[in-house]
This record gives structure tokens, sequence and C-alpha cells, in this order.
């Protein structure tokens, strides 16, 4: 089994972030580089994009979101996140492989009898024909409809109201729209011509793992296990089923004395890399950190962990968390670990 060096491979996967040297490349580019931003609040995801890119515009991630050459959905464990259309339907698509809708505790957070899905997706695309809505105004459309009526009170607000819609997203019906006065809206993604449309599940599977070897390589199964399933709910036994299935296209290898995996054609260019001792300060919920997980401890000391999950911003050397920051006054303050 091929030996990769810590270091080396942490500074390949530094550069095709474009964090080494930012990218020339607008916020699509970056996008499919990190997979997907974190979306709430909205300039995490600015800020994000932003650190990657040699000529930042302000506001690009949003103006993206407009043209819809990017969208935001909910995605992992329930959050919004940002990705382009292409790589948000490789991820819905895993996410159905749950199912969990179908569950009576999942319904039960809505109403109290089952759930009419397909009333209700033909309801919302009638309440989202003339273009974004908020949940209450969905909520006033479903109310006088016969079929989907019991579901109104639900749809305008709280648990029930995620409950309710996260489906519609997974099955790429749905996806966030502009915001209006400080409310979220929603509105219809089917039949927007940027939107590739859902592919099989187990296509998307093994496509997914493709995309995160070459995102986040070399992973371990916990790191795939961590996207896939911990954030997408897909079962163990299909990630690992997606991962044998790709055969000779990924290789296993040893870094720091875990087994871990990488695409076999990225493999010449992560034996030549070099470490990097380079030093960043990266905004609250950065990729960098949260794409391998910050039980990663390649990435986050493991006392420091529940730190960098609660959204303190990371200071970054050679690929490896060592202190944080914040602005303070006007000025950057930094706090140092101390190991």
């Amino acid at each position: 089994m091929i030996t990769l060096d810590d270091g080396a491979s942490l500074a390949w996967r530094w550069r095709h972030h474009g964090l080494d040297s930012p990218l020339a490349a607008g916020v699509v580019v970056v996008a499919e580089r990190v997979l997907a931003a974190r979306a709430w609040p909205l300039p995490a995801a600015e800020e994000a994009f932003a650190v990657r890119q040699a000529d930042p515009q302000a506001g690009a991630v949003e103006s993206a979101l407009r043209t819809g050459e990017l969208i935001q959905s909910y995605a992992f464990r329930g959050g919004s996140y940002v990705f382009t259309p292409e790589i948000g339907a490789v991820l819905m698509a895993v996410r159905t492989t749950s199912r969990a809708w179908e569950s009576r505790r999942w319904q039960r957070q809505i109403v109290d009898d089952a759930v009419d899905w397909e009333a209700l997706r033909a309801a919302v695309r009638e309440a989202l024909a003339s273009g974004p809505a908020t949940r209450a105004e969905i909520a006033s459309h479903l109310a006088g409809a016969r079929s989907v009526a019991q579901l109104a009170e639900a749809a305008a607000t709280g648990a029930g109201a995620d409950s309710l819609y996260k489906p519609l997203h997974w099955w790429g019906d749905i996806c966030f729209g502009p915001p209006r006065q400080g409310q979220s809206t929603f509105r219809w993604l089917r039949d927007d011509p940027h939107w590739p449309g859902l592919p099989d599940a187990d296509d998307a599977g093994r496509l997914a793992v493709r995309q995160y070897l070459r995102a986040y390589g070399p992973a371990t199964e916990a790191n795939l296990s961590y996207w896939l399933t911990e954030g997408l709910s897909a079962p163990r036994s299909r990630v690992a089923g997606w991962l044998a299935d790709l055969g000779d296209e990924v290789s296993a290898v040893t870094v720091a004395g875990v087994h871990a995996y990488v695409l076999t054609e990225t493999l010449d260019d992560l034996q030549a890399a070099q470490p990097s001792d380079a030093l960043k300060l990266l905004p609250a919920y950065d990729p960098w950190v949260m794409g391998p997980g910050t039980a990663d401890s390649r990435i986050v000391p493991p006392e420091r962990r529940r730190l960098l999950s609660n959204g303190a911003a990371a200071l970054v050397r050679g690929g490896r968390v060592v202190g944080t920051w914040r602005l303070q006054d006007g000025a950057t303050s930094v706090s140092w670990f101390e190991e």
C-alpha cells in the first residue's frame, strides 16, 4: 500500500481549494472545488468563497443564486447549503436514499394523519407558479386547496414546516429563493433550465464519492461516513458499496499510519506534493474545516472540536487549525492554541 506524507497531502488539498494561490475564477468554480458551503447566514458562504478568489466581488454568491448558477437548499444535517445545480442534484439524490419522510415519526412532526406528498407537491407548485413565496404565502395557498388544507398551519412556521419542505428540496422540486424583508422564500426549481434533475441514487452515490475524494482526499472511511451518512443520511452499507463499485478509480493509501482513499488519477500529484507552512485566516464554518468534519484530528485538535463546531473562525497553518481569530474594534485578534 502506498504511503503519503501527511503534510504534503494537506498541501495538495490546500492548493485544490484555492487557498495557496487564490483562484482567478468566479464563485461557480470555487463551488465546484469545495462542493458545498454553509449558507446560513448567507455571508458565511460569501466569505468562504471570497477567501479563495484572487478578485472577489461583493455579493457574488447572492448574484449567482439569483441567476441560478448556484442554488441554496436544505442538505447536510438539515441545514441550508450553497452549491452548483449539478453538485446539488447529486447530493439531493443521495439524501433521498434514507426515505426519512416515509417514517411515522417524521410525518407526526407535521400532522397527526399521513401526509399526501404528491398532493402537497402539486399544491406547492401552484403556489410558486408566479414566483418565489414565503412560508406564510405558501401556507395561505395550501389553506385554499381542499386536498392539503390540513397542512396549511404546519407549512407556515415551526419544526413542522421544515419537515414539510425538506423532502421537496431533496426531490429537486424547490430550493431557497431570494430573501424578502428578512424572510426566507422558496422558488420552484424543477423547471429551472439550470437544474439537471436528480440522477439515479446509486449513480449519484458513486459520483458523490468521486467528488468528495477529489475535494477532500485523502479521505478515510470516517470522512466519507461523515459526509454521506451523518450529513446526508445515506446508509453506511450503501456508501461502502459505492466506494467498492469504483474499483481501480480509487486507490487505498496510508497517511500518518491511517488507512485512507484517493482518486487514482490524483495519486501522482499527491506523491509529488510538498508540505506547506502557509498561514491563513478562514471564516467561521469554512469548508476546509467542515468538509472533513471537526472530528478529523488531522485538521482540528480533538480538544478544540467544540470550538470550531460552534462557529469560531479558524487560523490555519499547513492545513491544520492552530488557533482562532476575530475582528475586535476594527483590528484582528488572534488566539493561538497552546498545543
